[in-house]
């Protein structure tokens, strides 16, 4: 016999579609049903048939074929235990039926906690083919639009110098490192942070603070034509699409660029990776060695920033925070230079001495 009365809902064949409260024990190999209302039933435990049913499964039916028809019993599973204890045969059908559903009902909720997940990452998968499509059709007016952005958010923050020995270094040294038909602007904004960027269009920023740090007009020169190769590998161009996120990109993908110009013009914010960063370097080389520059220069001016780093107690020059001159970078360019460039190399005419005295000390 069970310890206790089980709570259950019986539902006679000809009863109402509410059932009728009824209280079940077992007794021997019988089922005893004491409805509320009604007298006691007896049933013999093989006229009896269960199942599992209701949502996931967590009700159990009872039935058995009786006078006037089928009459049946609906029992919580919570409330089943005593019943399947001294009956286990009779609940065996629907028990497997339970284990499978919550098996089921398991891989469902663990898929919807991973479904957004998935999406995301689905979705950050899916930025880099499709902005690496959308670079492809950006055409030349698209990257003037942008350089321009840049031009004037950098306008906006920092004043630029438009003359004296400094600018004049500058354009002498974009010059030289300009191919036949390139259209490269040079720019010099008064600014302390030791960095330079050069932007979709050929607008190149350079900051005081970078020409005041190098001791040579072949060091600027050297950073200069890293930059450069960052837009002709279009590296910077790449960046700013990925940056501006699935949204843009889509837009993009359909021949709306408005949105890039804004994201360009956060373009010296942006961090390149380091096969990106390897590869400027050695297009970066080849451009100084087409332009007979000493290529030393690229590598001395890192060098330079590099024992600064270490012995600084402040912030990271922003040229290491947006293109990080890592111990192994340096090892890279030294490799590369450790050959002697075919050719004659020719020294820029600049008086760097009287460039960094005209430039002003001015704080970031």
């Amino acid at each position: 016999m069970s310890d206790a009365p089980i709570s259950a809902r019986y539902y006679p064949p000809s009863g109402d579609a509410h059932g009728h409260p009824a209280l079940l024990r077992w007794e021997g190999g019988h089922l005893l049903v004491a409805p509320e209302d009604s007298e006691v039933l007896r049933i013999r435990a093989a006229a009896l048939r269960a199942e599992a049913r209701g949502f996931n499964h967590s009700q159990w039916a009872i039935a058995w074929p009786g006078e006037g028809g089928e009459h049946l019993l609906i029992v919580a599973d919570a409330a089943i235990a005593p019943l399947r204890a001294v009956a286990p045969t009779l609940f065996a059908a629907g028990a497997h039926t339970q284990r499978r559903t919550k098996r089921h009902f398991g891989l469902g909720v663990t898929l919807l906690i991973l479904l957004p997940l998935l999406l995301i990452a689905g979705i950050f998968l899916a930025v880099e083919p499709l902005a690496d499509r959308v670079v492809e059709h950006i055409p030349p007016s698209i990257e003037n639009q942008i350089g321009e952005a840049v031009l004037a958010r950098t306008r906006l923050d920092s004043k630029l110098i438009e003359q004296g020995p400094a600018v004049d270094a500058l354009q002498l040294i974009g010059k030289r490192l300009a191919r036949p038909g390139e259209n490269l602007r040079f720019y010099l904004a008064e600014r302390s942070d030791i960095n330079a960027f050069a932007a979709p269009g050929g607008v190149v920023v350079v900051y005081s603070g970078l020409m005041k740090q190098a001791g040579s007009a072949e060091e600027v020169a050297g950073v200069l034509a890293h930059e450069i190769a960052h837009v002709e590998l279009r590296h910077s161009l790449r960046q700013i699409v990925r940056s501006a996120g699935l949204r843009v990109i889509v837009s993009a993908l359909f021949g709306d660029y408005g949105a890039l110009g804004g994201w360009g013009a956060r373009l010296g914010e942006l961090k390149f990776s380091r096969d990106a960063e390897r590869e400027a370097d050695a297009r970066g080389l080849q451009r100084l060695a087409e332009a007979r520059i000493d290529p030393q220069g690229m590598l001395r001016f890192f060098e330079t920033l590099a024992r600064s780093e270490n012995k600084a107690t402040s912030a990271v020059p922003t040229v290491f925070s947006t293109h990080p001159a890592t111990a192994e970078r340096i090892d890279s360019l030294r490799k590369a230079l450790a050959t002697p460039v075919p050719g004659t190399v020719e020294r820029i005419a600049a008086n760097w001495d009287a460039v960094r005295q005209a430039l002003p000390d001015t704080k970031p």
